[in-house]
């Protein structure tokens, strides 16, 4: 009610009810379509599993702790029951050995449609990278010896919701994947790689 008991209609009396009702409409807005994009996407229902991974390459030059590798990996993204087209870009992943990251790679942007759908990512890196601190060193020398190397590959992308016609900002997506690799001996059958579950934070 405004002074004398008048209502307070927008844009007609005071310049400040008038902005303080347009702001109100805006987050009502806002909060409306976010409750709604959030009960159909569900982020939590994304699911993320490496599916197959092969290390034919893994060495260590002891003078200057240079690491030599080759790996490719399979990741499958999930998405049960899916409502919304989410799209993906900027993926990067990220190949780490001891907190150390050793590699990098760049994916191309992809969509999932609105349906139950798997879409595999498929990184692979190859290079060398000198580890520093005598700690990995010493580690690679062990696990080494054991056979079984300790790998994280992690990537991360920017996403975008599609409902309808409106294309929504989504959660940025984080995938952690803690993998033990076997290195391939060429002169052996490949070894077995077990799918292992990743960690998705958003």
């Amino acid at each position: 009610m405004g002074a004398g008991g008048e209502v307070c209609y927008p844009c007609r009396r005071s310049p400040l009810c008038c902005a303080l009702s347009c702001v109100l409409a805006v987050v009502v807005c806002v909060l409306a379509v976010a409750i709604v994009v959030y009960l159909l996407f569900r982020p939590n229902l994304l699911r993320a599993t490496a599916a197959e991974a092969e290390l034919s390459s893994f060495s260590l030059a002891l003078k200057s702790w240079t690491l030599s590798y080759n790996l490719s990996l399979g990741v499958d993204l999930a998405r049960p029951n899916a409502r919304l087209v989410l799209r993906y870009h900027a993926i990067a992943a990220d190949a780490y050995y001891q907190d150390q990251r050793v590699a990098h790679a760049r994916l191309p942007d992809f969509a999932q449609p609105a349906a139950s759908n798997t879409t595999r990512l498929s990184p692979a890196f190859h290079g060398h990278h000198q580890l520093l601190g005598g700690v990995a060193a010493a580690t690679f020398r062990r696990e080494d010896t054991e056979g079984t190397f300790s790998i994280h590959v992690k990537l991360a992308a920017r996403t975008e919701i599609q409902a309808l016609a409106l294309a929504l900002p989504g959660p940025p997506i984080n995938v952690d994947c803690p993998l033990r690799l076997q290195r391939w001996n060429a002169s052996a059958p490949p070894p077995v790689f077990h799918p292992t579950a990743c960690h998705v934070s958003y």
